[in-house]
């Protein structure tokens, strides 16, 4: 087990402060935050800008069938050259997959989001944490973040919480805010970010994890 690298995996609800927890966990464990970086990595996979994938980052969408009029890719699943696919959902979901089984295979890292609990179940040096807020705490953060109104944040958080549980259900068949799914839940409203970063790491070396830390640290690539 301790020759594996550590990975810990964050599932959050938008304005819960899973981003800002799980860098600040990097940042005190000195291994990678892995956010954005998957969507830059499939975006370059695809050959096409981060821009145009930001929209379906964890949604369900028809997107890629309205867009094959448009353009057309290489498949990136595939070695050989000649083929050319549409991607749809269950693709994206593939390549991300794909990428976070590749940075685990190098390094300890801690991943936000995009099934990463569920994509990682089996992994021998995972600890999955649940992250959620009282929904006035989410809503100020989305406002400060996203500089929206009060009713724009309300639906903003009521959109992604709708897509996020359509695009976990479809992949893993589960229900992601089923607490019993992961190793710690934790409420960010009750404690604050800085106490929530402090009883994660407590957590990790109640159960040992930290020491894999230091001796699979690697860099990704």
């Amino acid at each position: 087990m301790k020759n594996e690298p550590f990975v810990l995996t964050i599932s959050h609800q938008i304005g819960s402060g899973g981003s800002n927890l799980g860098k600040k966990l990097a940042e005190q464990l000195a291994i990678p935050f892995i956010d954005r970086q998957i969507l830059q990595w499939v975006a370059d996979k695809l050959n096409v800008s981060e821009v145009t994938l930001q929209n379906r980052d964890e949604r369900l969408s028809s997107f890629w069938q309205s867009f094959s009029q448009l353009a057309v890719f290489t498949d990136p699943l595939l070695s050989a050259a000649p083929n050319k696919y549409v991607p749809t959902d269950h693709d994206l979901f593939q390549l991300e997959s794909d990428y976070i089984g590749r940075i685990v295979e190098k390094t300890s890292a801690i991943i936000l989001g995009r099934c990463g609990r569920y994509i990682l179940r089996n992994h021998a040096n995972h600890v999955s944490i649940l992250v959620h807020a009282a929904m006035p705490d989410r809503i100020q953060r989305v406002r400060d973040l996203y500089h929206l109104s009060q009713n724009e944040a309300e639906k903003f958080i009521e959109t992604n919480d709708k897509e996020r549980t359509a695009y976990v259900q479809t992949f893993t068949k589960q229900y992601w805010l089923d607490a019993s799914l992961y190793d710690l839940c934790v409420d960010t409203s009750k404690i604050g970010l800085d106490a929530t970063a402090a009883l994660v790491l407590a957590y990790l070396e109640k159960r040992n994890a930290i020491g894999a830390v230091s001796s699979a640290g690697a860099a990704v690539s």
